[in-house]
C-alpha cells in the first residue's frame, strides 16, 4: 500500500486538486453519514477558534447530531487518491473538520414590505443599448428571493440612498447571487448625487482594480486580515476558509466562496449583504451570508466572478467605478 502524504499547507495543491479532492471527500461523506454536505478548507475549530495551522476539510452538515453511532461518523482524517498527471496517484492525508450547514444564511434586507434599504460597496458604469450611460449598484440576488417587488432604496452610507430598480439577476443555477440595480432619475441629477457622497470625481472614472478568484483564495488561506464595509460602518476579520467545489446557502449553490471570521457581534448581520469586503486595498468580496446567532463569521463570493456574469448580461463597457 503506498504511504500516505499528510497535507499541511494549502498551496501544496492546484485548485483543480483541491476541487477533485473536496468532490471525492463529498462522496466519501455521503457513504458514510447518508447526508449530502459541502466542504471547506481551513483548519480546524474548537471552541469556537481555530486550533493548529494543519489543514482540515470542514464538513458542513444539512444536520449535526451530538450524537451518532461510531459507522455513520465523519472520520477524524480522511484518506484520498489523488491521480497525478503521470497517470499514477498518490494517497493524501487530511484531518476532518465538521459544522451544521444550518448555522450559515443569506443575510440581505427584506424588502418584502419595502421598508429596507438594500447593501451595496460596488458602483457600476455601462453603455446601454439605447447608447445613453447608465449607473447603478451591484448587490446580492437573494434580496429578491420573497418577494416580487422590482425597486428598493440601495443606501451607500448612513445619510445617503438612491432609488434604484432590479435591472439584471443571476439565475440560481448560474451559481452566483447577485443582482444589478439601476440607479433611477436623470442622467445629470444622477452624476451630480454620485459626486456628493464622493463616490466619482468625474462623470468617465477609471475601472477599479479587482483581486481574481486566486488571489481571494490565497489571501484567505493565508489568513490576511481584510475589512468589510458595511452601510455606516467598517469592520475587519480574518480569512479562515475556501469552498473549491461550491457552498450551498439558502437556496443557492455558490461557487469559490470563502468564510471569513474572528469579527466583532454582528458584524455579518441580517441587512448587510451585497457589502464590499478588502484584502489589503483590493476589492475581493461582495458578502452573501452569515452565521447565526452573532454574526461574527462571513461568506463573500469574489467580484471577479460577478463582474464577468455582469458584462455578460448587461454589455462588455459595463466596469466596477468605485467601491467603498
Amino acid at each position: 500500500m503506498m504511504p500516505a502524504v499528510t497535507i499541511k499547507r494549502y498551496d501544496e495543491l492546484t485548485p483543480d486538486q483541491w476541487r477533485r479532492v473536496v468532490a471525492t471527500a463529498k462522496r466519501h461523506v455521503k457513504a458514510i453519514t447518508g447526508q449530502s454536505s459541502e466542504i471547506g478548507i481551513g483548519r480546524k475549530v474548537s471552541g469556537g477558534k481555530p486550533f493548529g495551522w494543519q489543514l482540515a476539510l470542514r464538513v458542513y452538515l444539512p444536520r449535526k447530531r451530538e450524537r451518532v453511532a461510531h459507522a455513520k461518523r465523519v472520520p477524524p482524517h480522511f484518506q484520498i487518491r489523488l491521480k497525478r498527471s503521470d497517470g499514477k496517484f498518490n494517497l493524501l492525508l487530511i484531518r476532518s473538520d465538521v459544522e451544521s450547514l444550518g448555522d450559515y444564511v443569506p443575510t440581505a434586507a427584506s424588502t418584502k414590505l419595502g421598508t429596507r434599504d438594500a447593501a451595496s460597496g460596488f458602483l457600476l458604469r455601462w453603455k446601454g443599448i439605447d447608447g445613453e450611460i447608465k449607473w447603478g449598484f451591484a448587490t446580492v440576488g437573494h434580496l429578491y428571493d420573497d418577494t416580487s417587488l422590482r425597486t428598493c432604496s440601495v443606501r451607500v452610507n448612513a445619510t445617503t440612498t438612491f432609488q434604484c430598480r432590479r435591472f439584471k439577476a443571476a439565475a440560481r443555477g448560474e451559481h452566483l447571487d447577485v443582482a444589478v440595480m439601476m440607479i433611477v432619475g436623470k442622467l445629470a441629477e444622477v452624476e451630480a448625487k454620485l459626486k456628493r457622497c464622493e463616490l466619482i470625481k468625474n462623470n468617465d472614472p477609471p475601472p477599479i482594480d479587482l483581486m481574481s478568484v486566486r488571489q481571494v483564495h490565497r489571501a484567505a488561506m493565508r489568513h490576511r486580515r481584510g475589512r468589510t464595509f458595511p452601510p455606516g460602518d467598517e469592520q475587519a476579520f480574518t480569512g479562515e476558509e475556501v469552498f473549491p467545489d461550491g457552498f450551498r446557502l439558502g437556496s443557492r449553490i455558490l461557487d469559490d466562496c470563502i468564510r471569513v471570521g474572528r469579527s466583532a457581534e454582528d458584524t455579518f448581520r441580517q441587512g448587510t449583504s451585497g457589502s464590499a469586503w478588502r484584502f489589503g486595498g483590493q476589492a475581493a468580496c461582495m458578502q452573501v451570508g452569515g452565521k447565526v446567532t452573532e454574526f461574527r463569521e462571513g461568506i463573500g463570493q469574489p467580484f471577479d466572478r460577478f463582474l464577468d456574469w455582469i458584462q455578460t448580461a448587461i454589455g462588455e463597457s459595463a466596469k466596477v467605478v468605485a467601491v467603498w
